[in-house]
């Protein structure tokens, strides 16, 4: 059995509605599916015999977290010619107003299924029904857990909105995080593990190598150690264990406190 997967069985029966216990339980399994997918195509990016391979698999990786393929692979316009604030952040398209979109040109966002998205967008998606039976039921701490972990993996960061001018305009919020120690604010948890991956990802794809696969390789190691924390996260506090907490907790402790707080069936 390959160690980084990890499958889980729980037989809890304790949460919200059914019908958002089985939409909720569908989601993290394929965040668990779709993780590990983006691992496999970067273990297969270090292990390549040219750049080209590399780079097919590297956008292998962009593609899973990002819904789409970056286009730079293979020439053809695709993701990394986007602006992807207005199709990747949202799934209905009400979080944006129209004039604002079109003072800036372009379109209103356009997908509407959440099956549309990668990793980044459907843990969002998610992150938002959790939240809302949190908010409906505050006594359940492992709800907490659920929601810190997956924070720590896609950023605590979320989309708000704002008016100037009349104008209902999106933005990035991070303001709701101001009370959260002086750690959080020097790690990487605050913008999203996933994000640093999809990063690495998009330089390799980005990058001349003039023919050096061993750099390419060495670059995919960085990307695949990247996305082994989105997995299991970090001891930031130094006591042995990986906690569902604030810098700590990944996509394992996401579905271990899912399965504890009734979410998978």
């Amino acid at each position: 059995m390959n160690p980084f997967r990890v499958l889980l069985l729980f037989p809890f029966l304790i949460g919200g509605p059914a019908f958002a216990q089985g939409e909720m339980h569908a989601l993290l399994m394929e965040l668990d599916r779709l993780l590990q997918e983006a691992h496999t195509h970067s273990v297969a990016a270090e292990s390549a015999t040219d750049v080209e391979q590399a780079k097919r698999h590297a956008d292998g990786v962009f593609t899973v977290i990002w819904g789409q393929p970056s286009g730079l692979a293979d020439g053809s316009t695709g993701a990394a010619a986007m602006h992807g604030w207005k199709t990747r952040w949202q799934t209905s398209g009400q979080e944006f107003d129209e004039d604002h979109v079109k003072r800036h040109g372009g379109w209103l966002p356009r997908i509407q299924d959440v099956a549309q998205l990668g990793i980044i967008g459907r843990a969002r998606h998610l992150r938002d029904q959790l939240q809302a039976q949190y908010d409906v039921d505050s006594t359940r701490v492992h709800l907490v857990h659920v929601i810190h972990s997956l924070n720590n993996v896609i950023g605590w960061m979320r989309l708000d909105d704002g008016v100037t001018k009349a104008e209902n305009q999106p933005r990035v919020d991070l303001t709701y995080m101001w009370t959260a120690p002086g750690e959080f604010w020097n790690s990487s948890a605050d913008t999203g593990w996933i994000h640093e991956a999809f990063a690495q990802a998009l330089n390799i794809l980005k990058t001349n190598y003039d023919g050096d696969a061993a750099l390419a390789r060495q670059h995919a190691a960085a990307m695949t150690a990247l996305l082994n924390r989105c997995r299991t996260g970090v001891d930031a506090n130094g006591d042995g264990a990986i906690g569902p907490l604030m810098m700590e907790g990944g996509l394992d402790a996401v579905l271990a406190h899912a399965g504890y707080a009734g979410l998978l069936q």
